[in-house]
């Protein structure tokens, strides 16, 4: 396996206020990479040089991994594509990249929301997820996979990223990682430096690479204020300012997938008026990421809130807020919407998207939790169903007797199946959470109640899925 990069004492006199260096394959330079230091932004040229000046406050020198090219992993299947700037004097950083033997016009995209683990339990229970996906993995060995972590990597405890980070590189992948919440330092004066542990652990906190044909970008959205645990969902003007020029290398009209922490907006309403309540529940400036995002077709992949939705942001702005690997913090099978826990997985041909949600321990097939006649007893007349990855292009039908009956009516409430897990939990359930209403429950009521009932649903891809 080749070194991230290399570092040279002897410069030449043109890198002396400047970070310079080559980004290069097998002694191939590579033009047209992106080079950054999350301030400034230039290209290699066709030998693959660049020279970058180096702003005083950035903390790494980076790149932009290229499309058909891999950056190096560690052994702990973390991509290397990043040097820290230990001084201000000036550097010669090269980065050495491998080539993708296969491809990576279609690849397997893993989106691993809030692990969150803080003691030995969790660290078990977390096994079984990574041996989940990579299983997963396995069964699909034609396909480049890589995991992305939305944040949350544990709870507090800053010193278990190393336990973390050794257990999730089981599953076989390159894991990439956003910043939660829950993996800052809160013992420092302000943002500016409760991401210290989290970059001695993973480099830097924003950054972007390509697949394909697909610009991938992570964000840290989470903004501490500098007092307890308390943060906003907010994206500096540094992280905006770099965006743009990051994006600046796209032509209009590329897919782009952004990655953060927080949601960018929970539901329809977040998106037409903001509500200071939500000012950690979601992204405060959203408006502003909209803007960036508007020239392109965009995916949003956020966690933080242990629930399933996905919001139309608009009519090329697509949010999936996925659910949370550990659940209801690894206390029982489920998050506080009844979702499974679990991961999203998205399958990349081209530009050509297609995901579905993956719960632990599960078939593919496990898309929904059917209840029968009297088993909610919000709805103890109707047959329900929760159907957690449901969006607008989804079709939930019921069936009376092998006859097709229409579609099941969407309403708000709490997942019975959640309830009782929780109630089973007894003293053990931390006082700090409970179940949530949820909108992505549906119910029908059958004519007779001896009647032979099913469910089917359909998602956007047209795969169909039954329970009864």
């Amino acid at each position: 396996m080749l070194s991230a990069f290399t570092v040279a004492s002897s410069l030449q006199s043109y890198c002396q206020s400047s970070v310079c260096g080559r980004v290069s394959s097998h002694g191939k330079g590579i033009r047209n990479v992106v080079v950054t230091d999350g301030f400034s932004t230039t290209l290699t040229d066709k030998k693959g040089d660049y020279s970058l000046s180096v702003h005083p406050l950035s903390k790494f020198v980076y790149i932009s991994t290229p499309s058909g090219y891999s950056a190096p992993l560690n052994g702990e299947n973390l991509p290397q594509f990043f040097q820290k700037i230990e001084g201000r004097n000036a550097n010669r950083v090269n980065f050495l990249l491998d080539r993708d033997s296969r491809g990576d016009s279609v690849h397997r995209i893993v989106f691993w929301a809030d692990p969150q683990v803080r003691k030995p339990s969790d660290m078990e229970q977390l096994r079984d997820a990574v041996s989940d996906l990579k299983d997963v993995v396995d069964e699909n060995l034609k396909y480049a996979y890589f995991g992305i972590g939305c944040g949350d990597i544990v709870f507090d405890n800053l010193t278990l990223f190393g336990e973390y980070n050794a257990i999730a590189a089981k599953a076989g992948i390159p894991f990439y990682h956003a910043l939660g919440n829950h993996d800052m330092d809160y013992n420092k004066r302000s943002d500016e430096g409760s991401s210290a542990s989290f970059e001695k652990a993973y480099g830097p906190t924003y950054y972007s690479f390509n697949k394909g044909s697909i610009h991938y970008v992570v964000l840290d959205n989470v903004f501490y204020i500098g007092r307890d645990h308390l943060y906003i969902g907010y994206l500096t003007a540094q992280q905006q300012d770099w965006l743009k020029k990051d994006l600046s290398y796209l032509q209009k009209g590329s897919t782009v997938i952004i990655v953060l922490h927080i949601p960018s907006a929970l539901d329809a309403n977040d998106l037409a008026k903001f509500d200071s309540k939500n000012i950690n529940a979601s992204l405060s400036n959203k408006e502003a990421l909209y803007s960036l995002l508007e020239p392109f077709n965009a995916h949003i992949v956020s966690g933080h809130t242990h629930t399933m939705r996905n919001v139309s942001i608009s009519g090329n702005i697509y949010e999936h807020n996925v659910s949370s690997v550990c659940g209801s913090w690894w206390n029982g099978p489920v998050a506080q919407d009844g979702s499974p826990k679990g991961y999203l997985v998205l399958e990349a041909n081209g530009d050509n998207l297609k995901w579905y949600y993956k719960s632990i321990g599960f078939p593919l097939s496990h898309q929904m939790r059917f209840y029968p006649i009297g088993a909610n007893s919000e709805q103890p007349e109707y047959i329900t169903v929760n159907v957690w990855g449901w969006d607008w292009d989804w079709k939930v039908y019921w069936y009376e007797d092998d006859v097709r009956m229409g579609e099941m009516e969407r309403y708000s409430g709490l997942d019975p199946f959640t309830l009782e897990a929780y109630r089973q939990l007894g003293d053990k359930k931390p006082k700090w959470f409970g179940p949530l209403e949820t909108d992505h429950l549906f119910k029908a009521k059958p004519r007779s109640s001896t009647a032979k009932v099913k469910v089917e649903v359909v998602d956007r891809f047209g795969n169909s899925y039954w329970a009864e």
